[in-house]
């Protein structure tokens, strides 16, 4: 009952939205185009940045869905064949719940080594292998034709162009020379890279493939772009843009709402607000939905040209 009066909450925000980026598209249509700064602001120098090398990708990090299979040296009672579940914690025998979603193998292996070791086993020797994972993305939004998330499998190779071909291929309002990536690096840890794809698009005419950037699953590529749009993705039903118009106050339950309300795996009170500084650096910004459906309004963040709205899944973050 509770998350369907939550829902029909964010329908009577839907309403809304569309009003309001309705009359933002009609105007547009009689007036003079706005300034053409790009929505995600750049790097202080006007340099355009030099492409990077791609990096060995690490050991995949384990989501909800995944399938392990966990073996303890010489001890038979203790092996176990389990799907992490939404919430991202297994139960193990004798140690009971343990967080797995978020870490590496090898993370969850010592985690379990240690655990067990304190009580039970000297020297327990584990070992935890994926039988089947499950589905892994990497998101594009800004300058593209189709801002979403796409498929890729864990060990498979994708690239930073070869996403952007997934997605439509640039727009004509994409600024290619400030291309930026967000890439976690564990549960609470992101770092940003930044690139010119004018410059690697050169190296590659020259003979040079790998100066296109190899991508991580979950990485997030960010191509700004002249136009006054937001994005959410995540765990919402039409992952896409809305319009952020400049006479309008568009918030993040509207932009969840726009993109179909948030799916059954949703993780509502931990969206997250990706936002540029004029620096170049991404803020983040937490936002309890759950409170802002239950009255809380002033933590409704009204959301600027450029930001990412993030609604993860259970476990996951």
């Amino acid at each position: 009952m509770r998350s369907l009066m939550k829902k029909t909450l964010l329908n009577g925000l839907a309403l809304l939205v569309f009003a309001g980026c309705g009359a933002h598209q009609e105007t547009s249509r009689n007036t003079a185009l706005g300034p053409t700064f790009p929505a995600f602001v750049p790097p202080a120098s006007t340099e355009p940045v030099a492409p990077v090398k791609s990096v060995p990708r690490p050991d995949p990090l384990l989501l909800a869905g995944d399938l392990l299979t966990i073996t303890v040296f010489r001890q038979p009672d203790l092996q176990l064949e389990v799907r992490i579940p939404q919430d991202g914690r297994i139960s193990f025998p004798l140690i009971g719940s343990v967080e797995a979603a978020g870490r590496t193998q090898a993370d969850l292996e010592s985690t379990i080594r240690t655990k067990l070791e304190k009580d039970f086993i000297r020297e327990a020797s584990v070992t935890v292998t994926v039988k089947e994972y499950a589905k892994r993305r990497v998101y594009v939004v800004g300058g593209v034709s189709k801002p979403d998330g796409y498929e890729i499998q864990a060990n498979a190779r994708m690239t930073v162009l070869q996403v952007i071909a997934a997605a439509g291929g640039f727009t004509d309002r994409a600024y290619k020379e400030f291309v930026q990536i967000v890439r976690r690096r564990g549960p609470a840890e992101r770092e940003v890279i930044g690139l010119s794809l004018v410059e690697v698009e050169k190296m590659i005419a020259k003979g040079q493939p790998e100066a296109d950037l190899e991508l991580w699953p979950d990485d997030l590529v960010v191509i700004p772009s002249a136009v006054r749009v937001a994005y959410v993705l995540g765990a919402v039903s039409k992952p896409g843009q809305i319009d952020v118009p400049n006479d309008s106050r568009i918030t993040v339950s509207m932009a969840v709402s726009h993109a179909g309300s948030y799916t059954k795996f949703a993780s509502t009170g931990r969206v997250q607000v990706l936002r540029h500084t004029p620096s170049g650096e991404i803020r983040k910004i937490s936002v309890d939905l759950d409170a802002v459906l239950n009255g809380q309004l002033d933590l409704d963040v009204q959301l600027l040209p450029g930001d990412v709205v993030w609604v993860p899944e259970r476990g996951i973050f």
